[in-house]
């Protein structure tokens, strides 16, 4: 049977009462059913409000093929939870989450041996600076010693991984508290608490919002060599946050990497082929990230990069690898597309 297009559909779905034998006719409920669900994917983004959110939705927006593939983007993840849903939840087909996390949980195996086994990433994606936005009198994170600092929400690779940031660095806060960053910053404001922390994309949607009469201000983070096997150097501008950088500035700190993974499916399964489509639309329409009003993020991103002791997804290494051949051949799209440097 071959579909109708969607208007047709919602045409047919009017029909007064007397005809609706027709309708049924046309699109009986099972087959109507099965033709919805069977090419939906579930990606886990993140809290509401959260970069991780955004660029979730980008995706859905950009691979939208209303007759062949749907991503429903999922509220209320976080890079280590996020691990956890791809692997366990129910309908959950793909999550974006940080190398940080998946190294971690890999270590510690909380989820369970070979973990890497399991869960395969389909792209490298954006550097995730370490924030800390503090009130005024601090200039360093070795300012924080001695206060009370929010690491955001539990469960988020923040609240997991930054506090051994600041050990590591010889930092003792007076008081770690886990809340989302609107939450905390009303807090800052007051003098509840010294500083609030993301480690995330740039820029964070409640931080955009702070005004330079509050008194806050970014503080540094050294990359000091026992941070240098895990991180890796960054920075943010006056371009990330007009309001807290000056127009020269440059807050020097570190940075994880956002990975976008899939559960390693096996060929031939159903779930396995969705993903595949998934990874052909990605990658195939991935020049559309680049136009507004897509994530500025997008323009980063070198879909080619590897991760150590870790696997591509099988489909998503097929892909890059065709098209190598086809750039070695003088055809297929520009390698700027897949890379920036």
């Amino acid at each position: 049977m071959k579909w109708a297009s969607l208007p047709l559909l919602a045409l047919a779905l009017s029909l007064p009462s007397g005809e609706s034998a027709v309708a049924q006719k046309l699109f009986p409920p099972e087959q109507m059913r099965k033709r919805v669900n069977e090419n939906v994917l579930f990606l886990m983004g993140g809290q509401p409000g959260a970069t991780f959110s955004q660029l979730a939705h980008d995706i859905s927006v950009v691979v939208d093929d209303p007759n062949n593939l749907r991503v429903l983007p999922v509220v209320g993840g976080a890079a280590v939870q996020n691990v956890e849903d791809v692997i366990f939840l129910r309908s959950i087909d793909l999550a974006l989450t940080t190398q940080e996390a998946m190294n971690h949980l890999k270590a510690t195996r909380e989820l369970g041996p070979n973990l890497e086994e399991k869960v395969t990433y389909i792209a490298t994606l954006f550097p995730n600076p370490l924030q800390i936005l503090a009130r005024s009198g601090a200039k360093s994170i070795k300012d924080l010693s001695g206060k009370k600092v929010n690491f955001n929400n539990k469960g988020s690779a923040t609240a997991q991984f930054v506090p051994q940031i600041f050990k590591t660095l010889g930092v003792n806060v007076q008081q770690e508290l886990f809340m989302a960053q609107g939450d905390a910053l009303e807090k800052l404001r007051s003098g509840e608490i010294d500083a609030t922390i993301c480690s995330c994309p740039v820029p964070v949607p409640a931080f955009v919002n702070v005004k330079a009469e509050w008194g806050l201000r970014f503080v540094a983070v050294p990359y000091d060599k026992p941070l240098q096997a895990t991180y890796l150097p960054a920075s943010m501008r006056n371009e990330d946050y007009p309001a807290l950088i000056e127009k020269e500035g440059v807050v020097d700190t570190i940075a994880a990497i956002t990975v976008l993974i899939s559960f390693n499916w096996e060929k031939g399964t159903v779930r396995y082929q969705r993903t595949a489509k998934f990874v052909d639309a990605f990658f195939s329409k991935f020049s559309e990230f680049h136009k507004p009003p897509r994530h500025p993020l997008w323009q980063t991103v070198n879909l080619a990069a590897t991760i150590p002791g870790w696997t591509r997804f099988a489909a998503a290494e097929e892909w890059l690898r065709n098209w190598r051949g086809g750039q070695a051949k003088g055809q297929g799209a520009d390698f700027k597309q897949f890379r920036r440097d």
